[in-house]
């Protein structure tokens, strides 16, 4: 009998396509359209520091059990603010138990939140703040998550050939498929007066009305849903302003997939 050693690639170490991108809310109708308890359970919220209270001003996605995606921008220190923590399966800061009453099933309560600590953050090697290049980061978790329907990762694209055409509807974590990819010759001439240029490395998807990506927003990702299970395709960079008609910019998550499977590790 012949034994062939197999040995795990990098890829292996993203979430199985078996479970990440999938969220139980997808499973039933429901009532209305909130946000339920169990959407996007890859949400990652970013703790740092302040006066010695801890707040939240980013926010990151799951990708795997130990590892959360987010901008360089979000993970270096804010003044007097300095990243010390992620927080996971929280629906609503101000609250300690999170429950909703509008389900089909009557009131459904969440699991209670994972907090870690955090052992490692490894930062782009060419971010350039001042042109908010290759503005990605990955947080390495201080152990393992444990999953459940609260909380899971989000599916990476599996191929840098992803292609997007121009239209295509995307979703901004708690807001829905309000989200539309402009090109990219378009999002340049909007921006060309500004200090932080477009470039193929980005992404640019004009918003809602109701979906304004905004302080707080940072590091979040813009998803794409294929037959119900979500790929981040891109990670909120930045834009103009608050509430205005206006494109955002985001991190195109293609554009760095070697790099992100290179710097995972078990």
């Amino acid at each position: 009998m012949i034994c062939l050693g197999l040995t795990l690639s990098k890829t292996d170490l993203l979430a199985p396509r078996s479970y990440c991108g999938l969220q139980h809310t997808d499973d039933y109708p429901r009532a209305n359209n909130n946000i339920s308890l169990d959407e996007f359970p890859w949400m990652a919220q970013l703790l740092y520091d302040e006066d010695k209270q801890v707040i939240v001003k980013c926010v990151g996605s799951l990708i795997n059990r130990r590892y959360v995606i987010s901008t360089v921008f979000c993970t270096v220190p804010f003044g007097d603010s300095k990243l010390t923590g992620v927080r996971l399966g929280d629906f609503n800061l101000r609250t300690d138990t999170d429950c909703l009453n509008h389900t089909r099933f009557g009131e459904e309560c969440s699991d209670p939140v994972q907090e870690f600590s955090i052992e490692e953050v490894i930062r782009h090697p060419k971010y350039k703040k001042r042109l908010s290049s290759n503005d990605i980061a990955l947080i390495r978790l201080s152990t393992n998550v444990d999953y459940s329907e609260y909380v899971r990762p989000i599916c990476l694209p599996t191929s840098k050939d992803l292609d997007l055409v121009d239209g295509t509807q995307l979703a901004l974590s708690g807001w829905g498929d309000d989200t539309k990819l402009i090109s990219l010759d378009e999002c340049q001439r909007l921006y060309n007066d500004s200090r932080k240029p477009v470039t193929s490395d980005h992404l640019c998807a004009l918003e809602g009305r109701e979906s304004f990506t905004c302080q707080g927003d940072g590091g979040g990702p813009l998803m794409l849903s294929v037959k119900n299970q979500w790929e981040q395709v891109g990670i909120v960079a930045f834009g103009k302003a608050c509430g205005l008609d206006f494109p955002s910019v985001y991190v195109k998550i293609t554009s760095y997939l070697d790099w992100i499977k290179e710097n995972l590790r078990e």
